[in-house]
C-alpha cells in the first residue's frame, strides 16, 4: 500500500512539474521523429523511454496514434487533471487536437507508439463497435488461413482498419486506393502490381509504407507468421 502511495506521490509531482513547462512545438519535441509529410498526414515514430516524461508540447491538429506494446502511459494536459492510458499493442485512438500536454510513461519498457497529424479536417468521426469487420475473399472454409480486416475508427473522409494476414495469404484489393500502413508486427509482404510488377514490403513494428495504387493489387504474407498491420485509408 505504501508502495503504490509513493508512486501516486511521484506521479503527481511529475505531471505538475511536466504541465509547469512552457509548450514547446511537436517537432522540437525530442521523443517525436519526423518520418514522413505529405498532403494527407504528417507522421511522427515516437519513442518516450522507461519513467520518462516527455516535454510539454502542442498538438495544434486531429491525429491518430497506434500503441506498439502493451502501455501504461499518463497524460498531462496543461491546465487538466492527469489522465491514466492503459494501452494495447495495435491500439489506435483519435484525438482532437488543439491542446498541450506531456506523455509520461509509467511502464518499465519503453512507450512506443506512431503519431499520424491528419492535415485536412474531419468529420463524423466515430469509434467501430460493432459489425466492423469487412468480408474479405478466401476459399478455405474453415477461415483458419483467411485474411482479416476490422475497421476500428472511421470518418467521412478515411477509415482506419487493422488487417491480419495468415502465413501464405493473399489480400486481393480490386480497387484504386490510397492509404497508410503502419506496421504492427514484422512485415515481410509482397505487393504485386499489372504494371509496376511485385514490390517486397519489409518492415518491423512501427515501419510504415505510403501506398498510392492506381490499379487494383495483391498484397502476399511471405512469412511463416502471421502479419497485422493498421491502415489508415483515404476515401475518394
Amino acid at each position: 500500500m505504501r508502495t503504490s502511495r509513493v508512486a501516486g506521490l511521484l506521479l503527481l509531482a511529475t505531471a505538475a512539474w511536466a504541465q509547469q513547462q512552457q509548450p514547446v512545438e511537436i517537432t522540437s519535441e525530442p521523443s517525436h521523429h519526423l518520418v514522413l509529410q505529405n498532403e494527407y498526414v504528417r507522421v511522427f515514430d515516437v519513442t518516450v523511454a522507461p519513467k520518462v516524461s516527455t516535454l510539454i508540447h502542442r498538438h495544434t491538429l486531429d491525429y491518430l496514434f497506434v500503441t506498439l506494446g502493451d502501455s501504461d502511459v499518463v497524460s498531462a494536459r496543461v491546465g487538466e487533471k492527469p489522465a491514466e492510458l492503459q494501452l494495447k499493442d495495435g491500439e489506435v485512438r483519435y484525438t482532437p487536437g488543439n491542446f498541450a500536454h506531456a506523455a509520461i510513461n509509467k511502464s518499465d519498457l519503453p512507450f512506443h507508439n506512431i503519431t499520424i497529424e491528419l492535415l485536412k479536417p474531419s468529420t463524423r468521426v466515430v469509434n467501430c463497435t460493432d459489425a466492423c469487420a469487412i468480408s474479405m475473399p478466401c476459399s478455405d472454409q474453415t477461415k483458419v488461413h483467411c485474411p482479416s480486416k476490422v475497421s476500428r475508427i472511421s470518418s467521412d473522409q478515411w477509415t482506419v482498419s487493422l488487417v491480419t494476414l495468415p502465413p501464405s495469404t493473399h489480400w486481393e484489393v480490386s480497387r484504386q486506393t490510397r492509404y497508410l500502413m503502419i506496421a504492427v508486427s514484422d512485415l515481410d509482404l509482397s505487393s504485386r502490381t499489372n504494371i509496376l510488377g511485385t514490390e517486397s514490403i519489409m518492415r518491423s513494428p512501427g515501419g510504415w509504407a505510403w501506398m498510392d495504387a492506381s490499379e487494383p493489387y495483391t498484397l502476399v504474407n511471405n512469412s511463416k507468421k502471421a502479419a497485422k498491420f493498421v491502415t489508415l485509408e483515404f476515401k475518394s
